[in-house]
C-alpha cells in the first residue's frame, strides 16, 4: 500500500506532528496517539494547531517482516540484555527491548519509513502556504513541532538528519526557511539503538548509512552555512526520559550512559517513575508487561514506564508552554 501523506487545513500558523512508534498502530484511530492527553495541555489553544499523525500502517507485511527475522530478533534481544547484566530481568529486557529495536535489521523497512516521513514533513510545509496565505499570515512565521515517542524518536532522527543533508526534499532549515519550532523525543532509543547495533553490526544491513550510527557521534541535525553557523534543524531540541524506562537508558533508576541519549544544545527533562511493591525487579518486568509501550495499558497499581500517555501527563505544562 502506497503511503499518502496527510494533508490539514491549519487553523492559525501553528502545526504539531505526533510520530508513532509501532507499526500497526491505527486499529484503535485517533485512540493510538495521545491526542486527549496532547490536548489537555494545550488547552484553549488546542483549536489553533493543526495536528498530524504518522504511523506505519502502510507496510502491509509488517508483522510478516518481523517474523522473518525472528532469529536476528533474538540475537538482538541477547545483545541487550547482555548490556543490562540482570539475569532476573534478561528475558524481560530483551523481549521488550527487542519489540523496540528490530526494524534496524530490515534495510527495506528502515528507506520505506523514512521515505514517508520525508514526504509527510513536505506535505506539512506545502499545508502551511496553502493555508497560511489565504489568511493574510506569513508562512515564515509557521511554528511547526514535532512529538515522538518509541521507535518514533529513531526515524524521526534518521529522517532530520535527511531533511538538512538532502537538499531535493526541500526542508533544509537554511536554504529552505523550514527550520522547526521544537522537537520533543519521549523515551528515545537512539543511544540505545546505536550501541546495540554497534554490538551486532554484522546483522544490521548497511549500517554504515544510518545518521545513528555516525563515526562522530549523536548530534542534532543542522545544516552547513558557508561563512556563517550551521543553523540546526530545529530551535529548541528536547529528550523527556523515565527513570525507570529501559527504552531511553534507565534500569531500576540507575541511568545507563551506553544508552542513554546525551547531545550538545539537548534540553533533558526526566521523569521521576516509581515502582510499587518491595522487589523493584519483579515490579518492573510486571510494568512492562502491563502495556505495549505505545499509549501503555496499564493495571490499577503498575504502570507501563514506556507509555506514551503517561509522558504526555507528565510534560503537560512543558508542552502547553512550548507549543502556545
Amino acid at each position: 500500500m502506497a503511503f499518502v501523506p496527510q494533508s490539514l487545513n491549519w487553523p492559525s500558523d501553528r502545526a504539531v506532528l505526533l510520530v508513532h512508534g509501532i507499526g500497526n498502530a491505527s486499529g484503535n484511530g485517533d485512540a493510538a496517539f495521545p491526542r486527549v492527553e496532547l490536548e489537555a495541555a494545550l488547552g484553549g489553544s488546542a483549536a489553533d494547531i493543526a495536528i498530524y499523525t504518522l504511523n506505519y500502517d502502510f507496510i502491509n507485511d509488517w508483522a510478516a517482516r518481523k517474523l522473518n527475522l525472528s532469529a536476528a530478533i533474538d540475537t538482538l534481544g541477547r545483545a541487550i540484555a547482555k548490556r543490562y547484566n540482570n539475569p532476573r530481568l534478561s528475558e524481560t529486557l530483551a523481549e521488550y527491548c527487542g519489540d523496540v529495536l528490530w526494524p534496524v535489521l530490515h534495510q527495506d523497512t528502515r528507506l520505506a519509513i523514512r521515505e514517508a516521513y520525508m514526504a509527510q514533513l513536505d506535505r506539512i510545509m506545502s499545508d502551511c502556504i496553502e493555508s497560511m496565505l489565504p489568511k493574510g499570515l506569513d508562512p515564515r512565521d509557521a511554528r511547526v513541532s514535532i512529538i515522538a515517542h518509541h521507535l518514533g524518536c529513531f526515524h524521526t532522527y534518521e529522517a532530520l538528519h535527511g531533511a538538512v543533508n538532502e537538499p531535493l526534499h526541500h526542508l533544509q532549515p537554511f536554504s529552505h526557511g523550514a527550520q522547526l519550532e521544537s522537537v520533543v523525543l519521549m523515551a528515545s532509543p537512539v543511544k540505545l539503538m546505536r550501541t546495540i547495533a554497534g554490538d551486532i553490526d554484522k546483522l544490521v544491513p548497511k549500517a554504515s548509512e544510518l545518521a545513528t550510527m555516525n563515526p562522530k557521534g549523536l548530534f542534532i541535525p543542522a545544516e552547513a552555512v558557508p561563512g556563517k553557523k550551521d543553523k540546526p534543524v530545529t530551535r529548541k531540541f528536547i529528550s523527556v526520559l523515565g527513570t525507570q524506562d529501559p527504552v531511553g537508558g534507565h534500569l531500576l533508576g540507575k541511568r545507563n550512559a551506553w544508552a542513554f541519549m546525551d547531545m550538545d544544545q539537548q534540553e533533558t527533562h526526566f521523569v521521576a517513575q516509581s515502582l510499587i511493591g518491595p522487589d523493584p525487579e519483579q515490579a518492573l518486568a510486571l510494568a512492562l508487561k502491563s502495556g505495549s509501550g505505545a499509549i501503555g495499558a496499564a493495571t490499577s497499581v503498575i504502570k507501563d514506564p514506556h507509555s506514551w500517555s503517561e509522558y504526555m501527563k507528565s510534560q503537560s505544562a512543558m508542552l502547553g508552554k512550548l507549543l502556545a
